[in-house]
C-alpha cells in the first residue's frame, strides 16, 4: 500500500474537465496546497510533504476527489475573475458585452462547484446520531 501522491490528486482534478486543460505545475501545486489547508481545517489534518510531493498515508478515493473539487473551486473562482475583467463597452446609446452570457455561466458553475464541495465536506463529517 503506497502513499497517495500529489499526482493522484491532480489527475482527479484534471479528470473533471471535458476538454484537456493545461495549467502550470506551480499553479496546480498552489491549488493543491490550498486544498490541503482547507481539508485540514474543515475535516481532519492532512500531512503532505512538499519535498516528496506525497501524503504520509494512502488517502481513500473520496478524500482525493474532495481535494480535487477544492482545487476545481479555486480554478473556477479564477475563471470568474477572468471573465468579469473582460472589457465591456457601455455608452449612453449602446451597451456591448462581448462575453454574452459567459459571465452568468461562469458564476453559475462556481456556485455549483461550491455547493458540491460543501456537500462532500458534509458527507465526511460524523453524524449527530453516532
Amino acid at each position: 500500500m503506497a502513499n497517495t501522491t500529489a499526482t493522484d490528486v491532480i489527475q482527479s482534478f484534471q479528470s473533471t474537465f471535458q476538454d484537456k486543460k493545461v495549467f502550470p505545475e506551480g499553479l496546480e501545486m498552489m491549488w493543491l496546497k490550498k486544498a490541503n489547508g482547507r481539508y485540514s481545517v474543515e475535516l481532519e489534518p492532512l500531512n503532505f510533504d512538499d519535498a516528496t510531493k506525497e501524503y504520509d498515508k494512502e488517502l481513500n478515493q473520496y478524500t482525493i476527489d474532495t481535494l480535487a473539487e477544492f482545487m476545481k473551486q479555486l480554478y473556477q473562482e479564477r475563471e470568474v475573475s477572468r471573465v468579469n475583467k473582460i472589457a465591456s463597452i457601455v455608452t449612453k446609446d449602446i451597451s456591448f458585452d462581448g462575453m454574452g452570457n459567459n459571465k452568468k455561466f461562469a458564476s453559475d458553475e462556481l456556485k455549483y462547484v461550491a455547493e458540491k464541495t460543501q456537500s462532500m465536506v458534509d458527507n465526511q463529517k460524523p453524524t449527530a446520531y453516532a
